[in-house]
């Protein structure tokens, strides 16, 4: 059996970037920061929530609603990401 493989936070933030990029193609990817939000990136709620459910099904994580509830930036969304995909390792 081998050991469970825990993601680095680059490695999220690379994933939530291509996603951000696949559903938004017109997006600069220099302008894909952590301090920035998707609504900066011209994202409207569709967007968003595709690039939630994007990133999550690439990563392999279901969170809840609950655990997205205070993300306001591309930073705050790798975390959430980052934190539930290292929790279910």
């Amino acid at each position: 059996m081998t050991a469970p493989v825990t993601m680095r936070r680059e490695q999220v933030f690379t994933v939530v970037r291509d996603t951000i990029a696949a559903v938004r193609p017109d997006v600069d990817p220099a302008e894909i920061r952590e301090d920035r939000s998707m609504t900066d990136l011209g994202c409207d709620s569709l967007d968003r929530l595709d690039v939630v459910a994007g990133a999550m099904d690439r990563i392999g994580l279901e969170l809840s609603t609950d655990r997205l509830a205070d993300v306001h930036d591309i930073g705050g969304l790798i975390d959430a990401l980052w934190d539930g995909a290292n929790a279910s390792r």
